[in-house]
């Protein structure tokens, strides 16, 4: 006789619980479709979000705790408006406007000032600029913009191109788009909404600027083409967080809530492959590619573990275990080689390294009581899906500045 036979089961809440809890109560509703952007080499998939918790414009809080810290880009600083001497290269008119819009950009410490005032000061010059004839430089080889790295503001690239000095203010409104994200209070569903949508902006700059120095013959290295993928993926990636800190509030399934975290931890893993990769290699505070490294490993494991969620509803015990221990694996590596990062970001990952840890324990207790299940080895799981529900802002919607675009997202 099986002993096995007559063993009941224990007794399981149907979701795990304990990491982020979303909102109580329920309302009738539709299910709606979230616009899924395609990204290269990245598988992705349609996500439809059951809409029966409708988010609403009110500041409720959503976050039962502060969620982890995120990344904002430090502005370029360039020289003193003395460039503009020659006033008839951009006609007498506009040389005046020009001349007081670049002498406002060009402060010694442009962190000082509030984000959103930088930005209308950044985005006046820009217009001025592009009313401006298009290359002046053309006519005296003598003028010439310089701007430091921003990363690195001991290094400093000059250059006779109009192209180049318009590519360093988009560079900055990027800059600014990102740090009034990361100002943004994501306790609340107003709050993380806004961040969203300004960390879509910031991606988009930061492609736009990749686009506009394809030209040129030389730059500082936050303005190579490598520099412009990473920080366009590290915004993406952190919009997405917001798309899963969303969901995950608004009570969606584990099933969407991991294919999320999945694209997520995808933007981060390419942000963090170039950070570690010439020439970004070393030039990069050390806080920041220990960030992105547990920004990474984190979103894997929320990934697996909202997966493994799933798996046990339907009672695929091996592969839930199989899953779970994946996702415990890379927030111990990256633990483990992750130096400098938030004390914040370290507790936010113990935290769910434990919740994870319970579940295995229990899942294997299970399988070993009752199931018998055979664990799948790691190498043999499939990747887990993936949805991205960002994208990167086109630059007419980055040079308007709306406060919010239609951006869809959970």
């Amino acid at each position: 006789m099986n002993s096995f036979a007559s063993c009941p089961g224990p007794t399981r809440k149907p979701k795990r619980e304990g990491y982020w809890a979303g909102p109580e109560g329920k309302e009738a509703g539709s299910s709606i479709p979230l616009a899924s952007t395609q990204t290269p080499g990245i598988s992705t998939e349609q996500v439809y979000l059951d809409d029966s918790k409708p988010f609403v414009a009110s500041p409720k809080a959503i976050m039962s705790r502060p969620p982890p810290p995120m990344l904002s880009v430090p502005e370029k600083r360039t020289a003193a408006a003395e460039l503009f001497r020659d006033r008839h290269f951009f006609g007498a008119a506009a040389f005046s406007d020009i001349r007081d819009a670049r002498a406002a950009v060009a402060v010694p410490n442009p962190q000082a000032q509030p984000p959103a005032s930088r930005r209308a000061l950044l985005l006046r010059y820009h217009r001025l600029l592009f009313a401006a004839r298009d290359d002046p430089c053309a006519f005296d080889e003598t003028l010439s913009f310089t701007w430091n790295d921003a990363f690195r503001p001991h290094l400093k690239h000059a250059a006779a191109s109009l192209r180049f000095e318009k590519a360093a203010l988009v560079f900055n409104i990027g800059a600014a788009a990102s740090r009034i994200a990361a100002a943004h209070s994501r306790a609340t569903e107003e709050g993380v909404r806004a961040a969203c949508w300004e960390f879509q902006r910031a991606a988009g700059a930061f492609r736009a600027v990749g686009q506009m120095m394809e030209e040129e013959a030389a730059t500082t290295v936050d303005m190579s083409s490598q520099a412009s993928a990473m920080l366009e993926r590290l915004m993406l990636g952190q919009a997405q967080e917001c798309c899963f800190e969303r969901a995950l509030a608004g009570g969606k399934s584990p099933s969407v809530c991991s294919k999320v975290a999945r694209q997520a931890a995808l933007y981060y893993e390419e942000a963090y492959a170039a950070l570690v990769a010439p020439p970004l290699q070393n030039h990069f505070e050390r806080s920041w590619v220990s960030q992105v490294q547990l920004k990474a490993a984190l979103f894997s494991a929320e990934a697996c573990y909202r997966h493994a969620i799933d798996l046990h509803e339907k009672t695929e015990i091996g592969e839930e275990i199989a899953r779970l221990q994946v996702g415990i694996n890379a927030i111990v590596d990256a633990k483990r080689t992750a130096r400098g990062a938030p004390g914040t970001l370290y507790d936010y990952v113990s935290r769910l390294e434990e919740d994870m840890n319970k579940s295995l324990e229990t899942a294997k207790e299970e399988n070993c009581r009752i199931y018998l299940f055979r664990i799948p080895v790691a190498t043999s799981l499939v990747p887990l899906p993936a949805a991205s529900l960002v994208r990167s802002a086109p630059l007419n919607e980055i040079l308007e500045a709306k406060p919010e675009n239609g951006t869809q997202s959970p």
